[in-house]
């Protein structure tokens, strides 16, 4: 029974140990790929970045790219294939960092990263830009010109705008920033023309030029005269200066005024005038003026007012030696040096006691140097005085010229055959013309009124009541006066 039992049990062990041999899978297990080593990173273009590693890894199945633009933040931007060595990372903005990593992985997961490098994009390849072009004039107006165009670069950095007066020479006026597509050329003369030509421009170079057009600005107003000033010159007469801000007006207007308010034109000025002399005025006078200038578009806007007064005028020189001398009863007359200085005229006053109240009682011409005085018919102390006067004001007076009445009465009119005075005895005799009536005064010698009454043109007076002495008779009628002297015994 034992003999036949081994046997068996032989081939069971057997077949079990070739089972566990055959079936069983192996007890290890697969471990993560060995971490990619040396990575390098090299910019060859703007736009281009190449890496390069060494791979270390036996197993991996395939590798991760990395990026970062700042070193700290990555994201993944290849998977690569099992045995990769090199990436091309294209499509960059240039003169850009960027940084990379790397890492292999398979089926049991990743490795470490690899190191880290970076590397900076060239710059771009700058070319000299392509030139604009259909320059074209948009508006025009009598200072201004607008231009447009088609900016065909992408990779400019300005513009330049020239100018030409006369199409041949021209001349830079602006840079203009990048991407722009229009201008307003400001500031210029009306009715002038004008041509202008465009280019690009960056770091390589200039464009060449676009085409070139042309304009003419519009007549416009002038531009208004600026800093317009009165001076005084004389008692008569204002000088104007101003500046002449315009180039294309025909002339100027100049107003006055009086009171700073309404004004009259006074003149029309020549172009290009920058002066002017206002005569005949009134001496010491406030004036106010302003100008404009004129063209056939119209007038310019005012200047700002400016003002001056006239001269006063010089009072002439005080008159002198003054003298007044009774010729008659009823004529004084007056002499005087010739006056010197600009007198318009005399004037004589006339005054009949010491308080100063003095009338005129003529106006005479500048030459006058004498004056008749036919209205001093009262026997009273007579005191005159002149003055020069002119626009100016007055002279001083001249020296005071006392008449005194007992001068006056002792001038003696003639008597005619028909006009009889005397005194016989105590007995004033009186034969005149017919006339209604008589009005007799008696002075003496003093200017003292003695006896006053009517009489008839033939009369008899009684003298008693007189003292002896000499008196001075006057008689006289609205028109007529007659004075005579008479002595009493």
């Amino acid at each position: 029974m034992k003999k036949h039992c081994m046997p068996a049990m032989r081939f069971v062990l057997y077949a079990l140990i070739m089972n566990l041999l055959v079936l069983s899978p192996p007890a290890y297990s697969l471990a993560v790929p060995v971490v990619p080593a040396s990575l390098k990173a090299t910019a060859v273009s703007p736009v281009q970045i190449n890496l390069e590693w060494t791979d270390a890894s036996l197993d991996e199945t395939g590798f991760e790219v990395e990026r970062s633009l700042d070193g700290k933040v990555f994201v993944r931007i290849a998977d690569l294939p099992a045995n990769s060595k090199a990436f091309q990372n294209l499509q960059l903005i240039a003169s850009t960092t960027y940084w990379y990593r790397v890492r292999s992985k398979n089926a049991s997961g990743f490795s470490a990263y690899s190191n880290v490098v970076s590397a900076v994009t060239k710059p771009p390849v700058i070319t000299i830009p392509k030139a604009p072009s259909s320059l074209a004039v948009t508006t025009v107006t009598g200072k201004e010109i607008n231009l447009k165009w088609t900016d065909n670069a992408t990779d400019e950095t300005g513009f330049e705008l020239e100018r030409s007066l006369n199409g041949t020479a021209f001349a830079k006026i602006a840079d203009i920033t990048a991407n722009a597509t229009a201008y307003a050329d400001t500031g210029l003369a009306s009715t002038t023309k004008y041509w202008y030509r465009l280019l690009a421009k960056n770091t390589a170079g200039k464009s060449a030029y676009s085409n070139v057009v042309s304009a003419t600005t519009l007549e416009v107003v002038p531009n208004a005269p600026a800093g317009l000033i009165a001076t005084a010159v004389s008692p008569f007469q204002i000088n104007l200066a101003w500046t002449d801000k315009a180039v294309n007006e025909t002339g100027f207007q100049l107003e006055r005024s009086l009171d700073g308010v309404t004004f009259t034109k006074i003149a029309d000025i020549a172009a290009n005038r920058i002066g002017y002399e206002n005569r005949d005025l009134a001496p010491a006078t406030k004036y106010y003026y302003r100008i404009r200038a004129v063209n056939l578009i119209g007038p310019s806007a005012y200047s700002a007012v400016s003002s001056a007064t006239t001269q006063q005028i010089p009072v002439p020189d005080m008159p002198s030696n003054l003298t007044a001398v009774p010729l008659a009863p009823d004529l004084i007359q007056l002499n005087w040096s010739p006056v010197t200085g600009n007198a318009n005229a005399i004037v004589v006053e006339r005054s009949q006691n010491t308080d100063g109240n003095f009338r005129e009682i003529a106006r005479l011409p500048a030459s006058a140097v004498q004056y008749q005085d036919k209205d001093s018919l009262a026997i009273t102390d007579y005191y005159y005085r002149i003055k020069a006067v002119n626009a100016g004001g007055s002279s001083p007076y001249s020296l005071i010229s006392i008449v005194r009445g007992s001068t006056i009465i002792t001038a003696n009119e003639p008597l005619t055959n028909q006009n009889r005075i005397y005194a016989y005895g105590r007995t004033l005799v009186i034969d005149l013309k017919p006339k209604p009536q008589y009005q007799l005064s008696i002075y003496d010698l003093n200017g003292i009124l003695r006896n006053q009454q009517n009489v008839q043109p033939s009369s008899r007076i009684d003298l008693g009541l007189l003292h002896p002495g000499i008196y001075i008779v006057v008689v006289e009628t609205e028109n007529t006066r007659l004075t005579h002297k008479i002595v009493i015994d």
